[in-house]
């Protein structure tokens, strides 16, 4: 293997590169290079370990979900191999995640935290498996799942093998168990390092002139994204729809055909002697092979908590669905605490009315934090699009806000519900898509 690594991975990461410590954990602002360079790493390395000394190491990548490999971790392993010019001696099949070098059998799997039992139980046909790349390490927001990953690395390994544990990712919050057990209390055993966009000498000039007006405009997010400083751009969670508007489309395209309507419900805790929150309804209208989803109609309740003028009302809603896109089956997902009364009633006026082609289930009830990277997933990927009839929802994702009062709860972050902004239209939609994440996901 004829390369000059200097020359492939630029400068700024010659301490990344040779440290043999266990724990490898990167912070870097965008266009830092950070996986690319550990990308490059690690398939120059699986191959010198075999032409140099005779051994087999193999890695294991993970991230918290591992329907996200495909368009992050893999692509950017395969781009490595071929910035190496080593192509011809990898097996990188089209419809499978592992990659394979040819001369060894070495292997580099993927594994998604999402999954435990295929972290704790894994095995390698040949060689030792002794390095792990976590890529957007802040995902995990357990540090448990950390443990038990790290749990998996034991046992000799003949020399010079080193086992070792990659971290890298973007800067998030500080309250994060990352920082606190590597940044600020790192052992003899630890490598930390932050870098920038200042390091990546192949920026061009439009990307350094993104760089240059943040910092002169916007010097928060400057520090975070532009000098990988700890925080949360503006505490906002949705970077992904706030900067990318060509995501807020006005319409639903003419040749996307929606395969299923799934809407979200969300009761109010209004009562006949009180009016205190509302009742949100939205619809999510999801592609055929779950490709897009489009969020194409809101409505609010916003008086007494009378049963049967909700009852009312969500049916009008439905029906008006029906009457816009015939055809398309609709499922309503039912907040269903404290309000198995409720959807009695609408389950007997529904059949009452003998309205086809409605479905009402239980919402599914996941982690708050599930729900919000499934939506930044998708609102990066330009796949969970805005119409121009859900104003309430487009002002959601534009505004919603970790609280960094609180920091976090039970070890994780908590998004800001204190009225000033609305996160009961975000609820509906998340609980309108959460029951289809590994769809969602596995069609990015």
């Amino acid at each position: 293997m004829n390369v000059h690594i200097p020359q492939i991975t630029g400068s700024g990461y010659e301490s990344f590169w040779n440290t043999q410590k266990r724990y490898r954990v990167i912070k870097g602002g965008r266009a830092s290079k950070k996986s690319c360079t550990a990308a490059l790493w690690f398939i120059y390395h699986i191959m010198k370990f075999y032409h140099v000394h005779g051994l087999r190491p193999c890695l294991l990548v993970v991230r918290r979900y591992f329907n996200t490999h495909k368009n992050s971790t893999r692509a950017q392993l395969v781009w490595a191999i071929n910035r190496l010019g080593v192509s011809h001696l990898w097996h990188i099949p089209k419809g499978e995640h592992t990659l394979t070098y040819k001369p060894s059998g070495q292997v580099i799997l993927f594994r998604g935290m999402d999954d435990p039992d295929s972290i704790t139980s894994i095995t390698v046909p040949v060689g030792h498996l002794v390095w792990c790349w976590v890529e957007e390490a802040y995902q995990l927001h357990n540090e448990s799942d950390f443990d038990k990953l790290d749990m998996s690395f034991r046992g000799e390994v003949p020399a010079p093998l080193h086992k070792q544990l990659t971290m890298t990712f973007n800067p998030w919050s500080d309250t994060t168990w990352i920082k606190q057990r590597f940044f600020d209390n790192p052992d003899d055993d630890t490598f930390i390092d932050t870098t920038t966009y200042l390091q990546n000498e192949w920026l061009g000039a439009d990307d350094q002139a993104i760089f240059d007006k943040m910092r002169l405009t916007n010097k928060h997010r400057y520090k975070v994204e532009g000098l990988g400083q700890w925080g949360i751009s503006e505490g906002l969670i949705y970077l992904s729809y706030v900067e990318n508007p060509e995501a807020n489309h006005e319409e639903l395209p003419e040749n996307e055909r929606l395969a299923v309507i799934t809407c979200g419900l969300d009761y109010g805790s209004g009562t006949q002697d009180s009016k205190l929150g509302k009742t949100v309804l939205a619809a999510v209208g999801i592609t055929s092979k779950f490709k897009k989803a489009y969020c194409i109609k809101e409505s609010y309740f916003d008086g007494f908590f009378l049963p049967e003028k909700i009852t009312e009302w969500v049916i009008d809603f439905l029906l008006s669905l029906k009457e816009e896109y015939p055809g398309v089956n609709i499922i309503l997902e039912a907040e269903y605490a404290s309000s198995s009364m409720l959807n009695n009633a609408l389950i007997l006026a529904i059949r009452d009315r003998g309205i086809e082609g409605i479905t009402i289930e239980p919402a599914y009830k996941s982690t708050i934090l599930d729900r919000i990277d499934l939506c930044q997933i998708l609102l990066s990927e330009k796949r969970l699009l805005l119409t121009s009839n859900v104003p309430g929802i487009k002002a959601g994702f534009a505004t919603a806000l970790w609280d960094t009062e609180k920091g976090k709860l039970k070890g994780v972050p908590i998004r800001l519900d204190n009225g000033t902004t609305d996160i009961d239209c975000l609820d509906v939609v998340e609980y309108a898509i959460i029951k289809y994440a590994k769809y969602l996901l596995a069609a990015g």
